[in-house]
C-alpha cells in the first residue's frame, strides 16, 4: 500500500500560495469593469477636490472684485463731489477777481487812492492759476477712468479750491480796503450834492408862494439834520435825503410860473434887422418851433412895410430892443449925436405900434461909459451876450451855426445871432430842438433877466454883468 500522506500534505500546504497568487494576478490584471470603477472613483475625487477648491477661491475672487468696484465708485463719487465744489467756487472766484480788477482800474478808485488801486491791480495781474485752476475748468470725472486717475483728479480739484480760497481772501481784503475808501469819497461827494441841493431848495423856498412851502420845509429840515457834523448818516441815507429833497424842490418849481432863477433858461437874440426878405422867413421858423426871441433892430430899417414886421414880431410874443439908428461904433459919436440916435430909434419903433424899448445892444458889442450913461438916461439896460453863433462869418454853414450855439449854451445864456442870413434861418430848427433836448427853456431877454434888469447895467448873461470892468472910453471890456 502506497503511502500518499506526504503528497496530500504538500497539496494542502500549497493552497495558500495559490490563493495569494490568484489574488495577485487579479490585482495586476483587473477586469474591465473593475478598472472603470477605479477611473470613476478617481474622477469623482478630482471633481470633489476642484469643487472644494472653487468653493474657497471664487468667494475670495468675488470679494476682491466687489472691493475694487466699491473703491472705484467711491473714487468717482469723491471726484464728482470735488468737481461740483470746484465749479461753484470757481464761479465765485472768477466774479471776485473780475470785480476787484474792475474796481482797481476804475477812474474813481484811482482818483481816491492811486496807491491802493495800483497795488490791487498788480496783485491781480500776477495771479497765475494756469495749472491749479484754469486747466481744471474743462476737466471731468469720467466713469471710464480708473480709480487712481479719479482719485488724482479729485485731489487736484481740492488743491485748486484751496488755492482759490486763499487768493480770494488775499484779493478781497485789498479790494474791501479800496472799496471803503471809494465809498467814503462817495459819501463826501453825496454830502456835497445834498448841500448843493439844499442851497437851491432854500432859494426855491424863498421865492415860492406860502401855499407851496410846507412840504418843502419838511425836506429841508431833514436834509439839514443829515448834514449835521455829528450825523452818522450812511451813504444810502444821504441818497434818500437827497432824492426826497430834490423831488420836493422840483414839485414846487413845477407848480410855480416859469422862473429863470430856478429853471435853466436861455435867450435867443437877433441883431441888425428887420430885413424885408429874410425876417419873414425867420419869424416863420421861430413860429413853427414855438420859440420866443428878442430882436435888436436898427432904426434906419424901421420904415415902410418893415413896420408891419415889427408888429408881427410883437404879436408872436417876441421882444424888440434897440441897436440905435444904424450899425456904427457908438463910442465915436458926440454926446448929442448919440442921444439923438437913441431917441430917433425909439420913435420909429413906437410908430410901428410897439412899446418903447427897454433893452439896448451896441453894434458889435462895443460900448463905453458914455454909451452906458446914454442908455441909462433912456431907461435901457445894455444887453451883450456870452454865446456867439458866428453866423456873421460867411464861411459858417447852418450846421456850424447850430453847433456853435449848442456847444456854448448854459443856463442863463444870451445867444447872439443875426437877422438877415439865410443860413441862420436854416439853423433855427436844429438850434431850438437841440437846446430843448439839453433841458433849456427858451425865453426873451426880459424873462431871462427878471429881477435883474436895471437901466445902464451891462449884461452878458443872467447873473453876469460887466459893471466892474468898464473900458476907459470905447471898445469891449475885459472879463
Amino acid at each position: 500500500m502506497t503511502d500518499d500522506s506526504s503528497d496530500h500534505h504538500n497539496d494542502q500546504l500549497d493552497q495558500p500560495a495559490d490563493f495569494f497568487g490568484s489574488a495577485t494576478e487579479t490585482a495586476a490584471d483587473p477586469s474591465p469593469h473593475h478598472r472603470r470603477n477605479m477611473i470613476l472613483a478617481l474622477v469623482t475625487a478630482i471633481v470633489v477636490g476642484a469643487g472644494v477648491l472653487a468653493a474657497i477661491i471664487i468667494p475670495v475672487i468675488g470679494a476682491s472684485h466687489r472691493h475694487q468696484q466699491q473703491a472705484h465708485a467711491s473714487a468717482l463719487a469723491d471726484c464728482e463731489s470735488a468737481q461740483r465744489a470746484f465749479a461753484t467756487l470757481n464761479t465765485t472766484y472768477t466774479t471776485t477777481i473780475t470785480s476787484a480788477g474792475r474796481l482797481a482800474r476804475g477812474d474813481e478808485a484811482k482818483t481816491v487812492s492811486e496807491e491802493h488801486a495800483m497795488a490791487l491791480t498788480s496783485k491781480i495781474d500776477h495771479i497765475d492759476d494756469t495749472h491749479t485752476v484754469s486747466t481744471l475748468a474743462t476737466a471731468s470725472c469720467d466713469a471710464s477712468a480708473d480709480t487712481a486717475a479719479l482719485t488724482d483728479l479729485a485731489a487736484r480739484f481740492t488743491i485748486a479750491n484751496t488755492s482759490m480760497v486763499n487768493r480770494m481772501r488775499d484779493v478781497q481784503t485789498d479790494a474791501d480796503t479800496l472799496k471803503q475808501l471809494v465809498e467814503g469819497a462817495r459819501n463826501a461827494d453825496r454830502r456835497g450834492e445834498l448841500q448843493k441841493e439844499l442851497t437851491f431848495a432854500n432859494t426855491v423856498y424863498a421865492r415860492a408862494p406860502a401855499n407851496l412851502r410846507a412840504g418843502l420845509q419838511v425836506r429841508i429840515e431833514q436834509a439839514k439834520a443829515v448834514l449835521e457834523p455829528t450825523s452818522t448818516a450812511t451813504n444810502a441815507q444821504i441818497n434818500d435825503a437827497l432824492a426826497a429833497l430834490t423831488k420836493a424842490t422840483d414839485d414846487v418849481v413845477e407848480a410855480m410860473p416859469l422862473d429863470c432863477e430856478l429853471t435853466a433858461c436861455v435867450a435867443l437874440t437877433f441883431d441888425d434887422g428887420p430885413n424885408k426878405q429874410v425876417t419873414p422867413r425867420l419869424l416863420d421858423a421861430l413860429h413853427t418851433a414855438d420859440a420866443p426871441a428878442t430882436f435888436f433892430v436898427q432904426g434906419q430899417f424901421v420904415s415902410g412895410s418893415n413896420k408891419q414886421l415889427l408888429a408881427t414880431m410883437a404879436a408872436q410874443g417876441h421882444e424888440i430892443g434897440s441897436m440905435s439908428w444904424r450899425h456904427k461904433q457908438l463910442h465915436t459919436l458926440s454926446a448929442n449925436e448919440l442921444s439923438r440916435w437913441f431917441h430917433d430909434t425909439d420913435e420909429v419903433i413906437e410908430d410901428a405900434g410897439v412899446a418903447k424899448p427897454t433893452l439896448f445892444r451896441p453894434p458889435d458889442g462895443a460900448w463905453s461909459e458914455d454909451v452906458v450913461e446914454t442908455a441909462r438916461a433912456d431907461g435901457q439896460s445894455v444887453i451883450l451876450w456870452n454865446v456867439d453863433a458866428r453866423d456873421w462869418d460867411a464861411k459858417t454853414s447852418a450846421d456850424d451855426i447850430a453847433n456853435n450855439v449848442l456847444n456854448g449854451a448854459s443856463a442863463g445864456a444870451i445867444i447872439a445871432l443875426h437877422d438877415g442870413h439865410e443860413r441862420t434861418v436854416e439853423a433855427i430848427p436844429q438850434i431850438v430842438s437841440g437846446l430843448r433836448e439839453r433841458g433849456f427853456h427858451l425865453v426873451t431877454v426880459s424873462q431871462l433877466l427878471t429881477d435883474e434888469l436895471d437901466p445902464g447895467t451891462v449884461f452878458y448873461a443872467r447873473g453876469d454883468t460887466a459893471q466892474d470892468s468898464l473900458p476907459p472910453n470905447g471898445g469891449e471890456p475885459t472879463r
